[in-house]
């Protein structure tokens, strides 16, 4: 009878290598990407909590503004949206800046690539609103313009940073502020805001408790 042939190819009296383990391979590179992935993006949640309350603070106001149950008119409410908006992308700014610090390499490129494209396309998007506020004489048609603008920048770097970081979340997040916004432009001018003002900060608040889950899923995988 023909010897038993060794399989893993061990010589007599040589240890025999252990096998690949296929899971904690996967897990090891999974727990490298969710690891750059935080590093690059920090804590979501708080992120998307500010800017929900933002959002419903700022869309607050110019729908209490556009239907009468703030004592605002459409200018003052403009004011609250814009001073609202401005304390969320300050706040966010303090945020990334720290939580960003110290990172090198192509990590630190791709965050400042990413952070460069959200602040040069507001800055077209203010260019443009300039133009669009001295062509169109009517308040709201003007602000449902240049919101639709904004909202299609929003929803497209959302969806491109959840490609970049492969957060499902984020890229949820960009589809959703893309159908809101073509369903607030499909209501008017008329009801604009009352559309960003209810469906908006709902997008964000789930983007916070998604943010928070996985987080806690990510703690209680790696105890």
């Amino acid at each position: 009878m023909a010897p038993h042939s060794n399989n893993t190819g061990a010589q007599p009296g040589e240890p025999e290598e252990a096998p690949l383990d296929l899971h904690a391979a996967l897990r090891l590179v999974n727990d490298s990407e969710t690891k750059a992935r935080d590093e690059l993006q920090g804590n979501e949640a708080g992120v998307y909590l500010i800017w929900g309350f933002a959002w419903l603070l700022g869309y607050g106001s110019m729908h209490g503004a556009r239907f009468g149950w703030l004592p605002l008119g459409a200018g003052a409410s403009l004011t609250v949206f814009a001073a609202c908006i401005t304390v969320a992308l300050s706040t966010t700014v303090y945020i990334v800046t720290r939580q960003r610090r110290g990172i090198r390499g192509h990590s630190s490129f791709v965050g400042a690539m990413y952070g460069g494209a959200w602040a040069l396309g507001f800055i077209v998007m203010g260019a443009l609103a300039g133009v669009v506020g001295g062509a169109v004489d009517d308040f709201w048609l003007t602000g449902m313009i240049i919101n639709g603008i904004a909202l299609l920048i929003v929803g497209l770097m959302y969806m491109v940073g959840g490609a970049m970081f492969n957060d499902k979340s984020q890229a949820r997040l960009g589809i959703w502020f893309l159908v809101v916004n073509l369903a607030a432009i499909l209501a008017g001018p008329e009801n604009f805001v009352t559309v960003c003002f209810i469906l908006g900060p709902l997008g964000f608040f789930a983007g916070a408790v998604a943010e928070f889950r996985r987080r806690r899923r990510l703690r209680n995988g790696r105890v």
